[in-house]
């Protein structure tokens, strides 16, 4: 239940990243045009709780004033506005009713307290008077008109006279209505006197004595005109704004809302977008880029039908897209080129995935002809386009040969892929072969391929022949082991007449009474026995080291005393030998672990070897030192009889004299390589011409030597 909460909450915080980006972005650019584009005055009325205290009011009730003020000049029908159910008004002339709407109107709108309108304003001699909700309204405060927001624009003000409110300015309103030119009409703001008029001005002044008032009703009713719905249209404006605003204020909001709790979320987040970059970069990049295409060109071609859901659609995926696209980019960073089309063809080029010169041979052949095959069937696809549209547009051939072609080149591309892929499958098999090639090389098993690959009997055939050589090396290894087994019961059963043998020899040579020829006969007899007893402990030693059954007793060594030890043990035969030693030990301790007596022996048929093999007066050379982490001790002669190449010395029963007349058994490296390798070590043998070299090498041992006790 916890790991799928867990899920839940990696898909639950990507939803909630998306969903508020896409809130936030599309809300908050609608909030950001609508700033732009509308003033937030505008927006601010709207909430208010009277449509009357709105500027859009007072220009819809100055607009309502201007037409009536108009019509009395150009005498033209009043306006379409003026209809407005929920708009009164009358005109007056000389005290005389001229034109108005004053249906149900029962006092001519002389008191400002009809039933049902609260709004009335009145005009008479260039001024204006308004009463709302019974109480008079202070229209001009201190009498200069500054174009304020709050401010009626009505005629009256001391710099906008009846004239400049009409728009009647210049020479052509002086000569037509005389001194009735901005600022020459007295208001109550005003302290300029008169301008004189002729009689003919004031008679053609069609103002002179006209009283207008309107009344707007406390509750509009719906209105509906062809493009203007009146004074219901404002207070229908104002709750659709109200509406608009809150919905966009409210989305924009949540959208925030839901990217702050993604980021509280911001772990399961971060694992759900890295498994979602996972996937995202196995596809290729230019197949993101092709999407991307796709969808942001028909955007630019439908921008001008931004509010169509299709577009949204589109600018919406189209984000989501880009979100995707830049998680891609930052947990892949580094690889978009190896996870794209160019990428997958250059590696396929560069024989990725193959080893052998001729498995990466055949892949690229594949993938050079498939190319190709591939560039040739788009221009194939685009020519049978062109013939499409010719035959279309012109009449131009037949419309069942592109057809056609198309069909052939859709037959022949799958063909190709086709093949391409056999030709896939058989490098992959290749591959597979030379795996399990090298695995039998190496003396193990391989499985052989599926029965349904097309190399599968080659590599069954392979299989069986790694079968033969495991069970003949198997038999192989019987046979030694049977080998050993019986050197090792011939050479125990040879120990007990031997020791005979040993015993009564001994005893004939403590005999007073024998001829001299009897004496040297049994002196014979006795080297002879001592000789071979050696050789059957000899071959006793390799036998056990073989079978693994040698005894070990491991301890903390000094090689270097050691050698030295083996050396001052051997002093007698060197002396007798005439070869010069040149030792060369290091002064302070070389410590290693291993058993002393077997490595003791070691270095004994070592430098036996030497005596045994050197070119008589010539030098030998016994050295030891450290290299890192192992002691390497060397021992080198220059041999009396030309060595035989390609000969392993440390193999049994080999000898560097192949006449067999210097009385060795051919065991002594033999028995030297065995006992170096079950003490850790190792013992290589080379040959240079007539110098023979013998490399021991043994790891270095942490712990410290015991104390030596002083004498």
């Amino acid at each position: 239940m916890d790991t799928k909460w867990k899920k839940s909450k990696g898909v639950l915080s990507v939803l909630f990243l998306l969903v508020g980006l896409t809130l936030t972005v599309i809300f908050g650019g609608i909030a950001a045009l609508g700033a732009t584009s509308l003033d937030v005055r505008e927006i601010m009325d709207s909430f208010q709780s009277d449509y009357q205290n709105t500027q859009r009011f007072r220009s819809e009730m100055s607009h309502n004033l201007r037409t009536i003020l108009e019509a009395q000049v150009e005498t033209k029908e009043i306006s379409y506005p003026l209809r407005d159910p929920n708009l009164r008004w009358g005109v007056w002339k000389d005290g005389a009713f001229q034109e108005g709407n004053l249906t149900g109107i029962e006092r001519e709108l002389i008191t400002p307290n009809e039933e049902g309108y609260n709004f009335y304003l009145y005009y008479r001699n260039g001024t204006v008077t308004i009463w709302k909700d019974g109480e008079e309204v202070d229209v001009y405060g201190d009498g200069v008109y500054r174009d304020q927001w709050s401010q009626w624009n009505v005629p009256g003000y001391q710099n906008m006279d009846l004239i400049t409110f009409l728009g009647y300015a210049g020479d052509y309103a002086t000569a037509k209505w005389g001194g009735i030119i901005s600022g020459d009409v007295a208001t109550p703001q005003s302290s300029a006197a008169p301008v004189e008029t002729t009689p003919e001005a004031a008679e053609e002044n069609p103002w002179n004595g006209l009283t207008i008032r309107l009344a707007a009703a406390e509750v509009p009713i719906p209105f509906t005109g062809y493009t203007y719905s009146g004074i219901y249209g404002i207070l229908d404006s104002m709750q659709f704004t109200r509406q608009a605003v809150s919905i966009v204020g409210g989305c924009f909001l949540l959208g925030v809302a839901l990217l702050v709790w993604a980021i509280l979320w911001r772990r399961w987040l971060g694992l759900a977008l890295r498994a979602v970059g996972t996937v995202t970069g196995k596809i290729w990049m230019e197949l993101k880029v092709a999407v991307l295409v796709a969808l942001v060109f028909p955007l630019l071609l439908s921008i001008s039908y931004a509010s169509e859901p299709v577009f949204l659609a589109i600018a919406i995926t189209i984000c989501w897209l880009l979100v995707f696209y830049l998680n891609d980019l930052i947990c892949n960073r580094g690889g978009l080129f190896r996870s794209s089309f160019c990428g997958w063809l250059a590696g396929l080029l560069r024989g990725d995935g193959v080893d052998q010169p001729l498995q990466k041979k055949l892949l690229r052949s594949a993938v050079v002809a498939y190319v190709a095959a591939l560039v040739l069937a788009v221009g194939a696809a685009a020519a049978d386009g062109f013939l499409l549209l010719c035959w279309r547009d012109y009449g131009y051939g037949f419309p069942w040969v592109p057809v056609l072609i198309g069909v052939l080149g859709l037959l022949l591309l799958l063909l190709l892929y086709r093949h391409w892929k056999d030709e896939r499958t058989l490098i992959e098999d290749l591959s597979a072969l030379n795996a399990q090639v090298e695995e039998v090389r190496q003396g193990r098993r391989a499985p052989a391929l599926p029965p349904e690959r097309p190399l599968a009997p080659l590599s069954q055939a392979v299989e069986d022949i790694g079968g033969g050589l495991q069970r003949a090396v198997e038999e192989r290894t019987r046979s030694e082991r049977m080998k050993v087994e019986l050197i090792t019961n011939v050479s125990h059963d040879l120990k007990t007449p031997l020791t005979s043998i040993l015993s009564y020899a001994e005893l004939l040579r403590e005999e007073e009474d024998l001829p001299d020829h009897v004496r040297d006969y049994v002196q014979i007899l006795n080297d002879k026995a001592l000789r071979l007893k050696t050789m059957v402990q000899e071959v006793f030693d390799v036998s056990k080291a073989a079978s693994g059954n040698l005894t070990l007793n491991w301890k903390d060594l000094d090689l270097a005393k050691l050698i030295r030890q083996t050396l001052a043990d051997q002093a007698d035969p060197i002396a007798e030998s005439g070869l010069q030693f040149r030792v060369n030990l290091p002064e302070e301790p070389v410590p290693v672990r291993a058993d002393g007596d077997r490595l003791y022996r070691v270095f004994q048929n070592l430098i036996h070897n030497a005596l045994q093999y050197a070119l008589p007066g010539s030098r030998v050379y016994v050295d030891l030192n450290v290299a890192g982490d192992e002691a390497v001790a060397r021992v080198q002669n220059i041999s009396k009889e030309e060595l035989p190449r390609n000969i392993d010395f440390t193999e049994r029963f080999v000898r560097g004299d192949e006449s067999r007349t210097d009385g060795g058994s051919g065991l002594g490296l033999a028995i030297a390589l065995s006992f170096t390798q079950a003490c850790g070590g190792t013992l290589t043998v080379t040959t240079d011409a007539d110098l023979f070299t013998a490399r021991v090498a043994l790891p270095l041992s942490k712990a410290p030597l015991p104390e030596t006790p002083k004498e």
